[in-house]
């Protein structure tokens, strides 16, 4: 062929295809349950029962009583681009259900081993496909209840790479079970069953009541102190939920929850409206809520984002308006003393008790039919300690941990002949005079680099601990909980004494000796929040506990009262300069600045 028809663009196989969509779709276990289970939803499942094992890695099982599928269906079903919510262009911009592009099912059986099982009420056999690495078998009828069973075994089989990239079976188990949280917060007329690992972790029965709902996952002392929404509507938008007071106010944003037309999203403008229809929050502080919005599909693309978590608005302005409307006209209403009172809702009519099966949790054969009566609900969680709100001010003296305001013991230290302290500048750097001229020290970065440097000799013997009279309960988000089990190795190195206390509950029972500290909870939170986000990496380091080691020093340094070493500083000056590196902390922050006579002399002109 002469050189000037050589092809070099050519078309990928399905196969490749679907797993480079795949690679958009999905990033971890939690993405392949949010699709399987919006699909159940969109199907008009009234009972999804999801089960877990290994993180999902090893085995993923949605299982719904939804509509079902004819052996056409079933057939096309993991086709790309197969989809039975869209049929012409129009149909973009009138999106109704979660799941639209018929990407989901294709993509993941590309990365796993999927089988389909499903039937309608009105067949008398159902049909099974299953596909191993997007490579589809014939399909096969199957004998099974009405509704839809997807398993999806060895996620990442064939792609090594992706699944080194994934976290611990805690941390991913967690991250599963935020999204089914998610949608059974979304949905609470549909029961929703959670199984890991072959235990029950929760099993919700339907409900009309969203206060309910919301009790069953943040306990009844919570929902109990929730403010109901005064539903806004204007045109095309209507705004319901519930708020948390403003002295409930987070560090994170782990309990705001925002549904857009059943969708979870995360929006910004959505943010900022509850923001300032609150009035203004400070720094660092966040509203704790759950909100309902229902816009008309034409005044919304939910078509921006590959997992749909980002929507965007044709009319932003009135969103904001109606949202902002909405949280302070609540909040005004709470403020007067007037109780929204809650609309009556009828309950599901009771219904005949389910036949039940002694097979064990992990595999029954099928869930309860949605007319079955509830099943016993587990406990309430216990709720969590929630803290009256405090000004920026406030913040600042009184974030954790704070010692007395005496200077914190240093290991007495030999004299500085060479240092004289002069002088205190702003209330926060403290002035010393030597024979080669003037340093000034910044107190909060002295004492970071000392921290860090004791938190490091932990490599070499144990740190001492200091038990707590009374035991401390921090109660976590399920991805935090599953954080704070990966890094419990480096929070004992440093430490702390800690143990699980329940399911998403640690009993903190000692503190590192070398860090005094009042509020413990927040603290350890905090730093729980740091490595959450993924502003603190365990990787990339000389050891396993040098960036949990950074990250302790750092936010005990920024939080804790600097006065007391201001007034005495000689001390602290003394154990900065025995530490290896004393002149910036680890951080990259000057510690010591020093002013030379010779350059002091040059810029005054007086040489």
């Amino acid at each position: 062929m002469p050189e000037s028809e050589e092809q070099n663009i050519h078309l990928m196989s399905d196969i490749l295809a679907s797993q480079v969509a795949a690679g958009e779709v999905v990033e971890r276990p939690a993405s392949v349950v949010k699709e399987l289970v919006e699909n159940s939803i969109d199907a008009g499942a009234r009972s999804v029962r999801v089960e877990l094992r290994r993180g999902g890695v090893s085995l993923i099982k949605v299982t719904d009583d939804g509509c079902g599928m004819s052996k056409a269906d079933a057939s096309l079903c993991l086709q790309r681009h197969a989809t039975s919510k869209l049929v012409q262009v129009e149909d973009l911009f009138a999106i109704r259900q979660l799941g639209f592009r018929g990407e989901a099912l294709p993509s993941i059986a590309s990365v796993s081993h999927l089988t389909l099982t499903t039937r309608r009420a009105a067949d008398v056999e159902g049909w099974r496909v299953s596909a191993e690495g997007g490579v589809e078998a014939p399909l096969m009828n199957a004998g099974c209840a009405p509704g839809t069973e997807i398993s999806v075994c060895n996620l990442f089989f064939n792609t090594p790479v992706r699944r080194k990239f994934l976290k611990s079976d805690e941390t991913e188990a967690g991250h599963v079970e935020h999204q089914v949280r998610l949608h059974a917060l979304a949905f609470p007329e549909i029961r929703f069953t959670y199984v890991r690992d072959g235990q029950m972790v929760f099993d919700v029965p339907a409900t009309h009541d969203l206060r309910q709902r919301i009790a069953d996952f943040v306990g009844r002392e919570t929902a109990a102190a929730l403010m109901r929404i005064r539903p806004t509507e204007a045109p095309g938008v209507r705004v319901s939920g519930y708020l948390m007071p403003i002295s409930a106010a987070r560090r994170n944003r782990r309990m705001q929850y925002i549904f857009l037309n059943g969708r979870p999203v995360e929006d910004q403008i959505i943010n900022r409206a509850v923001r300032d229809g609150y009035g203004g929050f400070p720094p660092g502080l966040h509203p704790a809520l759950f909100l309902y919005l229902e816009v008309e599909p034409a005044l919304v693309d939910v078509n921006v984002h590959p997992a749909k978590r980002e929507v965007r608005f044709r009319r932003p302005a009135e969103i904001t308006l109606a949202v902002m409307d909405a949280v302070a006209a609540t909040l005004a209403a709470h403020a007067r003393g007037e109780a929204e009172d809650e609309p009556a809702r009828p309950e599901p009519e009771p219904q005949p008790e389910p036949v039940r099966k002694t097979a064990p949790a992990a595999a029954p054969a099928r869930p309860a039919p949605p007319a079955a009566a509830p099943v016993p609900r587990p406990e309430p969680r216990p709720a969590l300690v929630l803290k009256p709100l405090v000004t920026p001010r406030q913040q600042e003296l009184e974030l954790p941990p704070a010692p007395a305001p005496v200077p914190a013991p240093e290991p007495q230290a030999a004299p500085l002949p060479n240092f004289r302290h002069i002088g205190t500048l702003h209330n926060q750097y403290a002035i010393f005079e030597n024979k080669e001229g003037m340093v000034l020290m910044s107190p909060r970065a002295a004492r970071e680099r000392i921290i860090f440097e004791r938190l490091q000799e932990s490599n070499r013997r144990p740190l001492e601990s200091q038990r707590l009279l009374v035991p401390e309960l921090l109660e976590l988000d399920t991805r935090d909980m599953g954080i704070a089990l990966e890094v419990k190795p480096q929070l004992e190195q440093a430490g702390f004494q800690l143990s699980p206390f329940g399911r998403n509950t640690l009993r903190i029972e000692a503190i590192p000796a070398i860090l005094p500290m009042r509020k413990v909870n927040d603290f350890v939170q905090e730093l729980l929040r740091v490595f959450t986000s993924g502003e603190v990496r365990l990787t990339r380091a000389r050891s396993p506990f040098e960036p949990f080691a950074r990250q302790l020093a750092r936010q005990y340094a920024m939080q804790e009262d600097v006065t007391a070493y201001l007034q005495n500083p000689l001390p602290l000056l003394a154990s900065l300069l025995e530490c290896e590196i004393p002149y910036c902390s680890p951080g990259g922050k000057s510690t010591l600045l020093p002013f030379p006579m010779a350059e002091l002399n040059r810029r005054f002109q007086t040489q």
